[in-house]
């Protein structure tokens, strides 16, 4: 067991698997650049864009199971070889994304002024 890789360990090892399985965002953000399939365990993630990488399922242990296997199928696996991250795509990324839109917000001095309050303290 490993507390935390670091990215640059974490990708290596990422590099090679056979797949993501757990309810970690790592496998709808950095998986699909690796084209590895990502068994998306319950609802942690919902709402989030998903690219084909990705198999849902609940917290049944037999449907767990069932979604390993298809991730580790050389049918679903090669299907993923087109694969476009949708996290890192110039035309869809995040940071993209929020740039055009704090680009267009007059956000004034708002953010810059600190404002202070005095606390009165009963004597």
């Amino acid at each position: 067991m490993v507390d935390n890789f670091g990215a640059e360990s974490y990708h290596s090892v990422l590099r090679r698997a056979v797949a993501v399985v757990g309810n970690s965002s790592s496998g709808l953000i950095e998986a699909p650049s690796f084209k590895v399939p990502a068994v998306n365990i319950g609802i942690r993630q919902t709402g989030r864009i998903r690219a084909a990488n990705v198999i849902d399922v609940g917290y049944d242990r037999s449907d767990i199971l069932s979604a390993i296997q298809k991730a580790a199928s050389n049918e679903f696996r090669n299907s993923l070889q087109s694969l476009t991250n949708p996290y890192a795509s110039k035309t869809n990324s995040a940071v993209s994304s929020i740039t055009s839109v704090l680009k267009c917000v007059d956000l004034g001095n708002t953010l810059l002024q600190k404002k202070f309050h005095d606390q009165r303290h009963p004597s």
